[in-house]
């Protein structure tokens, strides 16, 4: 099947899962992941009416978001979810919509500091690591407070809520627990930190899932894009 055929079948997907939780499929955000897919791909996405695309790679992004937007009659936003090195954020800053993979420091500070020169404030989520995987980035759920609070110094950072990617099961079911732990952690920092609204959570394999555990984000590639060359 095609693109548009996929996406509709994913949105449909989505409407269930949020019925069976009882919640609104508005609510709900649907970044379409092009990692690996060409522009052209995303153009046509785009024109099947999806608006949010997320990217994993800083080169990969700043060459496609440039053909993609030259191709195209309307401005679509872009989500910046892989691992974010210090060295590439002047790639994306004033061109993503939300950065989901927050998780040092020093690139929180290179954040600021080159928002304060464009004179932008950068909305992002942090990416808490919930199994613990050495392959994956992330800050460790005991951890995520205090780093909330270290942020506080970078005033043009917004922090929206968190991230995770759980890891790979080929039951959706076994991913269950990780998000409803990262539902939790939110809920529970959300006391001190009342703009904690998004969780960022749920895949091609497993969104439904992450939907009726509280996602408000999820990211979806090949159940859109089918299968990556």
């Amino acid at each position: 099947m095609g693109i548009a055929e996929n996406l509709k079948r994913v949105q449909e997907r989505i409407e269930k899962a949020a019925l069976r939780a009882g919640r609104d499929s508005k609510e709900i955000r649907l970044v379409a992941v092009a990692k690996g897919f060409a522009a052209e791909r995303v153009v046509e996405a785009a024109r099947c009416g999806l608006e949010n695309f997320g990217e994993n790679y800083a080169q990969e992004f700043r060459e496609k978001h440039d053909l993609v937007q030259k191709a195209l009659d309307k401005k679509i936003k872009w989500h910046f979810i892989g691992g974010l090195q210090r060295n590439k954020v002047r790639q994306l800053l004033s061109r993503v919509e939300l950065i989901h993979s927050l998780d040092k420091l020093s690139v929180a500070e290179e954040i600021n500091k080159r928002a304060e020169k464009a004179g932008i404030k950068v909305p992002a989520l942090i990416e808490v690591s919930l199994a613990g995987e050495e392959d994956k980035g992330g800050i460790k759920p005991a951890q995520v407070e205090d780093f909330l609070d270290e942020l506080e110094r970078f005033p043009l950072i917004e922090i929206g809520g968190l991230m995770a990617m759980p890891p790979f099961f080929d039951d959706p079911e076994m991913a269950r627990p990780y998000f409803k732990k990262l539902k939790e952690l939110r809920d529970k920092l959300k006391q001190r930190f009342p703009n904690l609204r998004e969780l960022s959570m749920g895949m091609s394999g497993d969104f439904e899932v992450a939907i009726e555990e509280g996602a408000t984000i999820v990211r979806i590639g090949t159940a859109i894009f089918g299968a990556r060359g």
